[in-house]
C-alpha cells in the first residue's frame, strides 16, 4: 500500500535531518567553542532575563557581538532556504548551545537577546546540541521556520521586549 502524503513528507524530513545532523552538530560545537573563548558573560539584567525564559545555567552563557553572524556554508543554507524558507536574509542573532552570536548593530537589542536566550533554554531542555538540532531541523523542515514551535516559543518570549514602554 502506498504511503500517505503526510507519511511521505515525514520520511523525507527524517532523511534530510539525519543527513545534515552530523555536519550541523560539528559546526555548532565549533562556533560555541569560539564564543565561549571570546565572548562576554551575561550582565545582571541579562542573567535575570535568562532565568525568566528558563535557562538553568546562565553563568555558562557567553555573548559575542560580530559584524555578521556566521552560517554553516552558503550552499547548505541556500538549499535549506530554497526548500523550506528558513531565512529571508542573514540572521541578526544565533544561539549555539551556551554561545550567542549577536550582530554588532543589534547587540543592545533586548528582544533579540531574549529570543536567543530562549533557544539556549531549549538546548538545555532538549538535552544538548544534537538533540536540539534534531528537533529544530525537524520542525523547521516539516512546518517551516516561522511556524516551528521552537521559533514561536522564542518569538513569544521576546515579544514583551519588542513593545515600546507603556505600549
Amino acid at each position: 500500500m502506498p504511503m500517505a502524503k503526510n507519511e511521505m513528507k515525514s520520511f523525507w524530513v527524517s532523511l534530510l535531518v539525519r543527513a545534515t545532523l552530523p555536519l550541523g552538530t560539528r559546526w555548532v560545537r565549533k562556533q560555541e567553542a569560539a564564543i565561549l573563548r571570546d565572548g562576554r558573560p551575561l550582565s545582571e539584567w541579562e542573567t535575570m532575563w535568562a532565568h525568566d525564559v528558563g535557562v538553568r545555567r546562565p553563568e555558562d552563557v557567553r555573548i559575542l557581538p560580530v559584524p555578521r553572524i556566521p552560517t554553516p556554508g552558503i550552499g547548505f543554507f541556500r538549499m535549506l532556504n530554497n526548500l523550506f524558507g528558513f531565512l529571508s536574509e542573514g540572521p541578526t542573532g544565533m544561539a549555539v548551545n551556551y554561545g550567542i552570536y549577536l550582530e554588532a548593530s543589534q547587540a543592545t537589542n533586548p528582544s533579540l537577546l531574549v529570543h536567543e536566550l530562549t533557544h539556549v533554554a531549549q538546548f538545555e531542555r532538549l538535552g544538548g546540541v544534537e538533540e536540539f538540532l534534531r528537533e529544530y531541523l525537524t520542525q523547521c523542515v516539516h512546518d517551516g521556520y516561522w511556524d516551528s514551535d521552537l521559533e514561536q516559543e522564542a518569538r513569544d518570549a521576546a515579544a514583551p521586549f519588542s513593545r515600546p514602554p507603556g505600549g
